[in-house]
């Protein structure tokens, strides 16, 4: 046959997905031995090659490369956690757009199951080339998932690993129960014997606490595991963030005591607590650590007033997805589209 062909004709003359296809170029687990031969013989027969030169200079040349972003409404906020893996989008999409990368940004509601629907409704119509997203609504992203498998719209899920048997989906992430470990760790070396430890949600309505869930129960494993207390002596509080001002009914009571606090807030909201510790005047027994730099917790960490931030690195994670979304197009090469980010600590000294 001297048609030249790519990927989706093999699929089409195999009878199955872009997906499964992909999984049998790749390795991947989750094709049956049959269907694998029979893939495999059909690309035997035609002849087809991975050209990564000319898959990138057909797709500068001739076609756009799509990539779809389904984010929170907050990315939109310098201030929020969502808008750091926007920023790395924006700049990989930046990089490669001479290579004919653009973005296509749609925003749901957090709260709103109806309204990620409605804008996953809205991408596929649109027939992308790929999509960035987050796992918010487990049903509504297996749902989604499952039409982008059927469309060979790659997946790639952000911030949170999406634990699904789907061809065509990844997840770029930081494990939240080892992240826990980690500042349980930190704290426990600062903390004396007999000091408190809090865990502190600090939430919004109706977002998913899948993370902040992870992150506190790998904190009280470490003391199980590694200090070997069943019950060390840890409080756990959530607050809604629309109530912030209960932060001082919870931490009022530590202030007719003289032991040291560490505290461990399970996100990125760290920023919230160090006005109510500096009214309560608990600055020099607290030691707080939070995750991610978005601009008000690095000027408080800068400031000492937060002391340790666990870096997520949400702007690479949003990078790294482009990124490997153009080599999975280009190359068809999906090796950089399922890691996890490493645990980074910053403090003060190691910022810049």
């Amino acid at each position: 046959m001297k048609e030249k062909i790519g990927i989706k004709k093999i699929a089409e003359l195999s009878g199955v997905s872009i997906g499964t296809v992909d999984r049998v170029l790749n390795n991947r687990k989750g094709v049956s031995k049959e269907t694998a031969r029979h893939i495999r013989a059909v690309i035997k027969h035609t002849g087809y090659k991975k050209n990564n030169v000319a898959s990138r200079l057909k797709l500068a040349n001739n076609k756009t490369i799509t990539i779809a972003v389904l984010f929170p409404k907050e990315a939109y906020l310098v201030e929020h956690y969502w808008h750091l893996p926007l920023k790395g989008i924006l700049k990989a999409v930046s990089e490669l757009s001479e290579m004919g990368i653009i973005h296509d940004l749609h925003v749901f509601e957090i709260g709103s199951m109806k309204s990620f629907e409605r804008e996953s409704e809205k991408i596929l119509s649109k027939e992308p080339d790929a999509l960035i997203t987050v796992p918010f609504f487990i049903k509504e992203c297996m749902r989604l998932t499952e039409k982008s498998e059927k469309a060979g719209i790659p997946v790639v899920f952000i911030d949170t690993e999406m634990d699904l048997e789907i061809n065509n989906k990844y997840s770029i992430y930081q494990n939240s129960f080892q992240s826990g470990k980690v500042a349980a760790r930190i704290l426990s070396q600062i903390i004396s014997g007999n000091g408190k430890f809090i865990v502190l949600n600090i939430i919004n309505n109706s977002e998913t606490q899948k993370n902040n869930q992870e992150r506190e129960k790998g904190f009280r494993t470490f003391f199980k595991d590694q200090i070997q207390k069943d019950n060390p002596n840890i409080d756990s509080f959530t607050v809604n963030q629309s109530e912030i001002d209960t932060l001082q009914e919870i931490f009022k009571p530590y202030t007719k005591t003289n032991e040291q606090i560490g505290v461990f807030v399970t996100n990125s909201r760290a920023y919230l607590l160090p006005k109510t510790i500096s009214d309560l005047d608990l600055n020099n027994r607290t030691t707080i650590i939070g995750y991610d730099l978005n601009p008000i917790n690095t000027k408080l960490l800068k400031e000492n007033k937060i002391q340790f931030i666990i870096n997520q690195q949400p702007e690479h994670q949003g990078y790294s997805a482009v990124k490997g979304l153009f080599k999975l197009i280009t190359e068809e090469d999906n090796s950089d589209l399922n890691h996890k980010i490493p645990i980074e600590i910053i403090v003060k000294e190691n910022f810049e």
